[in-house]
């Protein structure tokens, strides 16, 4: 390949500009295994140049005069290792190893070091008073914060809702959450709150018809600890009491409820639901589940800095579906305050 005269970050940024996919299936490029070479979600596009743009900045301080993406790669592990030795957060080290992986065709475990684990005890994200809370107050953006802590918006979406996005199914009001998703994933989403907080919203809603409602957010706004707010109101309305489900076990498929039975010795029972297995155990005796099923306990138990705190595992997911992830031990362990 010849040499050209563009800037690295040029170089950098046609490239994923070649992997745009807004608008396609990630569920089904995913089932045929064509995800590597693809970006679903502007919101993940903007977050890959922001730090590509790091990178190239890293590798261009290092007077090597790199122009193509290729003659950087050598420079990956020591632009990570570099974020990590200044005290970056995991998440960040993390998520700058997702977008070079992205740049590369590869995984960010393809990369010659060992990643800082992503601890929930080491997040500092919404919690305790920022410099920035200082600078925005709550009471003369009454109205922001109620429809956040009504729907559970993420930012960009928050940025993307429209009145005409309001649904009413069976009396119950939601959103069609479709623009701004993580991951290009749509979700319909209840509204929750006081009767008070839904008439505000509401009127919001409908004030703004096909227009935005929230086209420019304060940038001062906690958006996330509002989406936590949300998580939690979500959780409380489905949990139930955890010593009525001490016994009770669940069989989900990809994060789905399909049924719910009662084990005295709250152990697996596979005869339950025998075609969900496949032939043959595990080394430790444990059954070999069909992909996306699984068996487990109704009460959810969270580990490391969490440990002892039990959750009813229903709940959780409801609370997942509600905000647009679809594991339920992102809502146990990041967004309930337990």
């Amino acid at each position: 390949m010849g040499r050209t005269n563009k800037s690295l970050m040029y170089q950098i940024r046609k490239r994923y500009d070649g992997m745009l996919a807004i608008g396609q299936s990630k569920k089904a490029d995913k089932a045929a295994g064509i995800t590597l070479h693809k970006i679903y979600s502007w919101e993940t596009y903007k977050s890959y140049i922001k730090h590509a743009r790091y990178f190239a900045d890293y590798v261009k301080s290092l007077d090597c005069n790199v122009r193509m993406p290729e003659d950087a790669r050598p420079y990956v592990e020591k632009f990570l290792q570099n974020g990590i030795d200044r005290g970056l957060s995991s998440y960040s080290i993390h998520l700058q190893a997702a977008a070079l992986a992205k740049l590369y065709g590869c995984h960010s475990t393809d990369f010659d070091i060992k990643l800082p684990s992503r601890a929930r005890a080491k997040l500092t994200r919404s919690r305790g008073e920022k410099v920035r809370d200082k600078d925005f107050n709550e009471d003369l953006h009454k109205n922001l914060v109620t429809f956040c802590r009504c729907t559970g918006l993420r930012r960009a979406e928050l940025e993307q809702i429209r009145g005409d996005d309001l649904r009413v199914i069976d009396g119950q009001y939601f959103l069609e959450v479709t623009r701004g998703t993580k991951g290009g994933r749509p979700r319909t989403s209840p509204l929750i709150g006081t009767e008070d907080e839904i008439r505000n919203v509401l009127w919001q809603l409908r004030a703004a018809g096909k227009q935005k409602v929230y086209p420019h957010p304060s940038e001062h706004a906690d958006i996330h600890s509002y989406r936590a707010d949300y998580a939690k109101r979500i959780y409380d309305m489905h949990a139930r009491d955890l010593t009525a489900i001490k016994n009770e076990r669940v069989i989900m498929y990809k994060s789905v409820v399909v049924d719910t039975y009662e084990s005295h010795s709250c152990r697996r029972d596979a005869s339950r639901r025998p075609e969900i297995y496949l032939p043959g155990k595990k080394s430790d005796g444990s059954p070999i589940f069909l992909p996306g099923w699984k068996d487990v306990s109704a009460a959810y138990y969270c580990q490391r800095d969490l440990k002892k705190v039990v959750y009813d595992r229903t709940a959780l997911l409801a609370a997942s579906q509600a905000l647009g992830h679809n594991r339920e031990s992102v809502v146990a362990e990041h967004y309930l305050r337990a």
